[in-house]
């Protein structure tokens, strides 16, 4: 496609006519390209889309409309929807899903609640059964209902809140946005072109193309999976059909018309990533021939280049920008099935929230599913990846509880992966909500209990200052087994003697302090489940016994922290040694993943995933993607030796509290969440906000060799936003020092307490607040 091309021309879309224009002024992600922009023109007239085409045609050829200050006066000259698609990517939008869900259904709750709800935050490892409590609390039918919907792939994959309230069921969805779901399938697409040229066998083709690498997005639950509608339903075990029989009850199958249209969108798909593949595959050898490299003994360096620069020229094919727009038409259409009026659109016409209200538990809770299910037979009508974040509220209670409605927010999310070690980051989304959560269930297995997942969650509840907040549950109680395990509390004991193991070695890296908060929960905090994955008959006196005592302990009062009465006193000399020993670990594992340097236990990364973390954070302005946490990892290292300095003051006022005592731990937690919060902006803010055009940079490398550039631009970034403090101090090191210094003093002085040997002149500048001496 001609990047230069200033003129716009008609698409045809599903059901109207759309406009295609490359924008003069605003640039593709790469930082490159001009800007491709397609906008629906909301008309299926064929005449009056060109008469629409040609008014843009006037804007792209007069460059005194080229700026935002002309828009008003366009709109009294050019269609809205003209003036829209010219002038709108000059101003993109930002989107706030938590806002936006904040709007129609406020969450309860708080600091200081005065409604005297509890926010219950769910984290765990993928499978442990989080979602599954919360089914269990919020007493919905796991065969008729199946609200939230679980599975043994990763299932929840958005922000879910739900809130226990009396009156109607209510609900707010919040969606992606158009731009990043379109990357999505540009990704997805490119996966599967390579399939094909790697001569995949047929159902590795419509995996890549049909779910994500980050398993977040799922085509295949919006546009159907070719494997089902055929009615090839092999291998399937006998529990999942049992699961689909169950499921009849409440669900209807797609028709058999609807199947046979979504399987020919499907093989359409299909027979036009095979031409993509074969155009890329010639390219692919045109390129090697003027490189030199013979594709059949071609290194794995050089396999890299080649396809790196087949799928720079992959992006200029018409046909491949036409067959992401088609497959970006379907899945917006599958938004039909949706009541207009419930609806908020965004400026481009993608929708942004959509609201419901029902007094009918059961028709709200069918309705609710359609953007949280992963039931295979609606396969094709799912809107799942495409949310963002569910809240719902309504009277919700378990058959077994006895009084009145439990006032409770649950809060689940994603899964935290069965990470490799205790040292491995929870993902941002995850410790942000830390602060806003008045109590934290870790979730865990019993019967693998205390893995290195479990153990992380640990580690950062712990170092943030958190800790005090925790509950645990175990489920798969009854799969514990063995032959010196006999009756429930010798069970019992062997799952806790995993906890103890736990606890034992975080006391020996955080101290006695945290060894003794995270003893205090045994016999009152830790809960046993067994076989909650179905309805809880009377018969199941010990789990529903756990569950009365559960939800008990969610809703007990929370015991406010007296004033502090020990004020901590800290050298600012073993401040600037932790950041340094953070800075350097961080580094370290950074070096390892880039392959700057072999690093022990750290793997080093395919390129192919370290571009698509430079699109993430340069293009989307996201945290991560998949397991690579950039800034999760600064924030961890950085916490976790932080929380070691916080530990140990150097002196205290008016004398030192006893060893282990409950005034020692919340004079200290009290800091170190102040500072854990603190550090969620400061690593935002200096890894990715103000580093955004280094990483589009870093993204928009192209050609032979980039690969390797790219990795030495990531790690630069690095060096410059998270330098290693040394005795040759330089503006980089200097500005980080002094910033986390800033953090620290205000934190230990929002507690009564002083960073010695630290003095600086007030700032006059009010973004920077005054440090403590």
């Amino acid at each position: 496609m001609d990047n230069t091309r200033s003129r716009a021309t008609l698409s045809r879309g599903r059901q109207s006519w759309c406009v295609i224009f490359r924008h003069p002024l605003c640039f593709a992600p790469d930082g490159k390209q001009k800007l491709r922009v397609r906008r629906g023109l909301s008309t299926p007239d064929e005449k009056r889309a060109k008469e629409l085409v040609e008014q843009l045609n006037r804007i792209l050829s007069d460059q005194s409309w080229w700026n935002l200050a002309s828009r008003e006066k366009a709109e009294r000259f050019f269609d809205r929807k003209i003036v829209a698609a010219f002038y709108d990517p000059m101003s993109p939008s930002e989107s706030d899903s938590w806002a936006v869900r904040e709007e129609v259904i406020p969450m309860p709750g708080g600091r200081n609640p005065s409604d005297g709800y509890k926010r219950v935050l769910f984290v765990g490892t993928t499978g442990a059964g989080k979602t599954t409590i919360v089914r269990q609390l919020l007493g919905t039918d796991p065969k008729r209902e199946r609200f939230p919907s679980i599975s043994a792939a990763k299932t929840t994959t958005c922000d879910i809140e739900i809130v226990l309230a009396e009156g109607l069921f209510r609900a707010v969805v919040t969606f992606i946005p158009r731009d990043r779901v379109r990357q999505y399938i540009v990704e997805c697409v490119l996966a599967a072109v390579y399939a094909k040229l790697e001569d995949a066998p047929r159902s590795d083709l419509f995996r890549r193309f049909l779910e994500h690498s980050e398993q977040r997005f799922r085509l295949s639950y919006i546009l159907g999976n070719p494997t089902l509608l055929e009615r090839e339903l092999a291998d399937k075990h006998d529990d999942e059909e049992e699961d689909l029989e169950s499921e009849t009850e409440t669900n209807v199958e797609i028709a058999e018309s609807e199947r046979r249209e979504l399987l020919a969108n499907l093989n359409g798909y299909f027979e036009t990533i095979g031409l993509l593949a074969e155009e890329t595959r010639l390219v692919m050898q045109e390129t090697a021939i003027k490189m030199g490299i013979d594709m059949s003994n071609a290194s794995d360096e050089e396999r890299e280049d080649l396809r790196n620069q087949a799928e720079e020229q992959l992006g200029d094919f018409d046909a491949f920008h036409e067959l992401v727009d088609s497959v970006l038409d379907d899945v917006e259409t599958r938004f039909e099935q949706l009541p207009e009026e419930e609806i908020s659109r965004g400026r481009d016409g993608w929708p942004v929230k959509w609201s419901y209200t029902d007094s009918e538990r059961s028709s709200f809770i069918e309705t609710v599913n359609k953007f949280s299910s992963n039931y295979a037979p609606l396969f094709g009508r799912l809107l799942t990846p495409l949310v963002e974040g569910i809240r719902v509220a309504g009277p919700f209670t378990p058959q077994w509880h006895r009084g009145d409605l439990p006032k409770m927010v649950f809060m689940d999310g994603q899964g935290i992966g069965h990470t490799a070690d205790t040292t491995s980051s929870l993902s941002t989304s995850i410790t942000r909500r830390f602060e806003i959560a008045d109590a934290i269930i870790l979730v865990d297995n019993a019967a693998q209990p205390m893995q290195a997942g479990p153990c992380a969650v640990l580690n950062s509840l712990v170092s943030s200052g958190h800790a005090s907040k925790l509950i645990l549950a175990f489920t798969h109680f009854d799969e514990v087994e063995g032959d010196n395990l006999r009756g429930t509390d010798s069970k019992k004991n062997h799952v806790i003697g995993s906890y103890e193991n736990a606890i034992c070695a975080i006391g020996k890296r955080f101290g006695r302090e945290a060894e003794s908060m995270l003893r205090r929960l045994i016999g009152k905090r830790l809960f046993f489940l067994s076989s909650i994955q179905k309805q809880l008959p009377e018969s199941s006196r010990f789990t529903l016994g756990e569950f009365r005592r559960l939800l008990e302990t969610m809703s007990s009062p929370t015991i406010p922290v007296g004033p502090v009465e020990y004020k901590p006193e800290y050298d600012v000399a073993n401040l600037i040694l932790a950041i340094q020993k953070a800075a350097l670990e961080f580094h370290n594992q950074w070096r390892g993943i880039l392959g700057m340097r072999p690093i022990s236990g750290v793997a080093k990364e395919h390129w192919a995933r370290i571009k698509a973390l430079a699109r993430r954070l340069g293009i989307f302005k996201e945290d991560e993607y998949d397991t690579l946490k950039p800034i999760a990892d600064l924030i961890n290292y950085l916490q976790s030796h932080l929380s070691q300095f916080l530990s140990n003051p150097c002196s205290w006022r008016p004398s030192e509290p006893p060893t282990g005592s409950l005034q020692r731990i919340d004079a200290i937690d009290a800091i170190k969440k102040e500072v854990f919060k603190r550090l969620h902006i400061l690593s935002k803010e200096r890894l990715l906000e103000r580093r955004l055009f280094e990483w589009v940079s870093a993204y928009g490398l192209r050609g032979k060799g980039s690969t390797g550039v790219r990795a030495k631009e990531i790690a630069f970034i690095y060096e410059h936003a998270a330098p290693i403090p040394n005795e040759m101090p330089d503006p980089d090191s200097t500005e980080f020092l002094s910033e986390l210094r800033m953090i620290i003093a205000d934190s230990v002085k929002s507690a009564g307490g002083r960073l010695l040997g630290w003095q600086v002149a007030t700032s006059t500048e009010p973004s920077h607040p005054s440090p403590l001496c």
